[in-house]
């Protein structure tokens, strides 16, 4: 069961920017018990001071995801989730026409994760846009007219492990499944968009401070709160009746895909686009043998082993992740999730795999456990009879060339 929103927000609270307009003042000295008064701000120019502090990124699963992982994770590969602080943070400060109600023109800047400084206007409207700077694998796009701002990843030269029924013996893929783009797994990103900041010229919207000359400043504070726009699946591989009497069956996997993914996202209303890719991934995690497997559908624990991997996505397609998770709604269903493995059995013949998710998937929009139960028992014995391959690496009949590119189309 998911928190409320106000637990969510509690505990999810993720990294906080605090933004300070710093105005001169003018000052006048009243002949009247030696006391000051405060006439009037300058109206030229302010500075906005920007400082990151208690980054707390919280996974943004279900409550109950540390009893659903039963996988041993922590131990050896360390922390599942997010990075704590990002070294460089970009800022994007858009000029607004409030009559138009449009943004005309903007500048840039980076700060490090300490802060810096930019120059406003007082008496001016601004939308800022801050995220994390540096990231490899993402390609951002911006609209000529600053409506939208896109984030996508290039295209993989990765193989996929999906397989339809008739690819593949074991496999809940229908034959008229679309095929899929095969993507790299964004890099983790977050940020934050502060619509229409009015900066004034009225000493009542600022907290007086004195620099160090003794003289006030007036600061203008802003709290924003940076959600992750990349959300952080791990799947979990259970293997029941793994062995027999030659040993075990399945001794780990190779790669693994999962298709219905969204492609990127629109930052600036965080809803994410409506084409779907899959991400496949080489990195699963060694095969660990457990002896208190618990489900949580189900009363008693049980032995078999398990592996997984972690992957980094935009979501599903279509909706604001965030959103979803803070209403505790499912996301509507856009196109169905398949996750395919390649199997590693103990002759090093390579056994594919395709199950459907899609219903774990739509119930944890912003990422959690996925659990796929898979019985070794029902591997065919000619396949543990093969002689060892030689090669490596997933086939899929119906993949078309890869090119290291990014699509135009995009839908959101």
């Amino acid at each position: 069961m998911l928190k409320t929103p106000k637990a969510v927000k509690a505990t999810i609270l993720k990294l906080q920017f605090a933004a300070v307009i710093i105005a001169s003042m003018i000052m006048a000295t009243v002949v009247s018990g030696c006391e000051r008064k405060d006439l009037y701000l300058r109206v030229d120019q302010a500075e906005i001071s920007i400082a990151i502090y208690d980054i707390q990124l919280e996974l943004l699963w279900r409550a109950t995801w540390r009893t659903e992982l039963n996988y041993e994770w922590l131990a050896k590969y360390g922390p599942m989730g997010y990075p704590e602080k990002p070294d460089l943070v970009k800022g994007i400060i858009y000029d607004v026409d409030t009559i138009e109600h449009k943004r005309t023109s903007y500048f840039s800047s980076i700060f490090s994760s300490t802060g810096g400084r930019v120059s406003l206007k007082t008496r001016s409207t601004y939308n800022m846009m801050f995220y994390n700077f540096g990231t490899e694998w993402i390609s951002f796009q911006q609209d000529e007219d600053y409506e939208h701002y896109y984030a996508t990843t290039r295209t993989s030269s990765q193989t996929p492990w999906t397989r339809t029924k008739s690819e593949s013996n074991d496999s809940e893929m229908p034959e008229n499944q679309k095929n899929y783009i095969d993507v790299n797994q964004p890099d983790p990103i977050f940020g934050v968009l502060t619509d229409d900041l009015y900066v004034s010229e009225d000493p009542g919207d600022y907290v007086k401070e004195f620099n160090e000359d003794g003289l006030p400043v007036y600061i203008y504070k802003i709290d924003c709160v940076l959600d992750p726009y990349v959300f952080i699946y791990i799947f979990q591989f259970i293997v029941t009746n793994n062995y027999d009497e030659n040993g075990q069956i399945i001794t780990g996997a190779r790669g693994m895909t999962v298709t219905g993914l969204s492609q990127g996202v629109e930052m600036f209303s965080r809803k994410t686009f409506t084409n779907t890719v899959s991400i496949t991934t080489e990195d699963i995690k060694d095969l660990q043998h457990h002896t208190d497997i618990t489900l949580p559908d189900k009363t008693e624990s049980f032995e078999g082993d398990i592996f997984v991997s972690r992957v980094l996505t935009w979501g599903l397609p279509g909706i604001n992740p965030m959103e979803k998770t803070l209403n505790n709604e499912p996301a509507e269903v856009l196109d169905n999730n398949y996750v395919g493995v390649g199997l590693r059995l103990r002759n090093g013949y390579t056994y594919t795999i395709t199950r459907d998710i899609t219903e774990q998937m739509h119930n944890r929009p912003t990422g959690g456990i996925i659990t796929i139960l898979i019985d070794g028992s029902t591997v065919p014995k000619e396949y543990l009879e093969k002689k060892t391959e030689t090669g490596g690496g997933g086939f899929n009949a119906t993949v078309q060339d890869w090119k290291n590119e990014v699509h135009a189309e995009i839908t959101i």
